[in-house]
C-alpha cells in the first residue's frame, strides 16, 4: 500500500520536447478518466504546454483536493498555469482558486454543476463503500420493511459537502466556460446565470452537447478554442482578429 488515496495523485504528467509554454491541470469529474482527456491532452502537449490529468476526483474529494493542491505547489512549474475543471472538477479547480488563493492565472470550466444539478445516482455497493454517507450530507433513504425495499441505488449529490461554488464575483482571473445546450445534469439557464456574472469570463454553448462537453462529440472543436484561450492568457492579449466589411473587427 502506498498510503495515498484516489485522486492524491494525477493519473497521467506530460511535458513538451522543449521548454514548456505554461501549464494546465486537468481535473476530471464524476466517472470521467484520463483516457476521457486524451486528445485534449495530446493537443496541449503539441501546443507546448505542460500537461497534467486527474481522473475523477469526486470519488475522494479530499485526496482530490490535495493533490491538485500539491501539483500546483511544484517548484518547477511554468507559468501560466491554468486549471481545466469537468464537472465536479471545476468547483474543485475554482475552490483552490478562491478559498486557498492558489497560483492559479485562469480556469475552464466544462459541464458546470450546481446546487440545483441533478443528483447521480450511485450503486449501493458503491455507496457504502465511500462511507455510505450522502455527500450532501445526509444518507440513503430509509429501507422500507422488507427485502424489496431494499434500493439498488442511491442519489447523490453533484457537488460534495464541505464544498460550494462560489459567487461569481469572487472568480478574480479570467474564466472560459463551455456548457452543452443538452446538458441534462446543469440546466442551461442555471449555467448562463453564473457565467454572465464572472468579472472576466466568457461562456461557449455547444449545440446539441451533453455534460461531458468538454468529451463529447464537439471535443475537437472545444479542445481549439481552449488552445486559443491559453494563447490570449499567455499574450495578454487578443491573438487573432477576425474582420469582416458587414460585421467590423472583432478580437479573439
Amino acid at each position: 500500500m502506498s498510503g495515498f488515496t484516489a485522486g492524491a495523485l494525477p493519473d497521467v504528467a506530460r511535458r513538451p520536447a522543449g521548454e514548456p509554454r505554461g501549464t494546465v491541470l486537468v481535473v476530471g469529474g464524476l466517472d470521467e478518466s484520463s483516457d476521457d482527456f486524451a486528445l485534449l491532452t495530446d493537443l496541449l502537449v503539441l501546443a507546448g504546454f505542460a500537461v497534467t490529468v486527474f481522473g475523477d476526483v469526486s470519488v475522494d474529494p479530499d485526496s482530490g483536493l490535495g493533490g491538485v493542491r500539491a501539483a500546483l505547489a511544484e517548484v518547477s512549474i511554468a507559468a501560466p498555469v491554468t486549471v481545466v475543471g469537468s464537472d465536479f472538477g471545476a468547483v474543485l479547480a475554482l475552490t483552490l482558486l478562491v478559498a486557498e488563493r492558489r497560483p492559479i492565472d485562469a480556469i475552464v470550466i466544462g459541464g458546470l454543476v450546481t446546487r440545483l444539478s441533478r443528483a447521480s445516482t450511485v450503486p449501493v455497493a458503491d455507496f457504502e463503500a465511500l462511507g455510505g454517507v450522502d455527500r450532501a450530507g445526509g444518507g440513503a433513504d430509509p429501507a422500507l420493511d422488507g427485502a424489496e425495499a431494499v434500493p439498488a441505488t442511491v442519489s447523490v449529490a453533484r457537488i460534495p459537502a464541505g464544498f460550494r461554488l462560489p459567487q461569481p464575483a469572487e472568480v478574480r482571473v479570467p474564466v472560459l466556460v463551455f456548457h452543452g445546450d443538452a446538458d441534462d445534469v446543469t440546466r442551461v439557464a442555471d449555467a448562463v446565470s453564473w457565467a454572465s456574472l464572472l468579472p472576466f469570463g466568457s461562456l461557449r454553448l455547444v449545440p446539441g452537447g451533453d455534460h461531458r462537453v468538454l468529451t463529447g462529440e464537439a471535443r475537437r472543436t472545444v479542445a481549439a478554442a481552449i488552445v486559443l484561450f491559453l494563447e490570449r492568457q499567455r499574450a495578454g492579449r487578443p491573438v487573432l482578429v477576425d474582420g469582416f466589411a458587414s460585421t467590423g473587427v472583432r478580437a479573439t
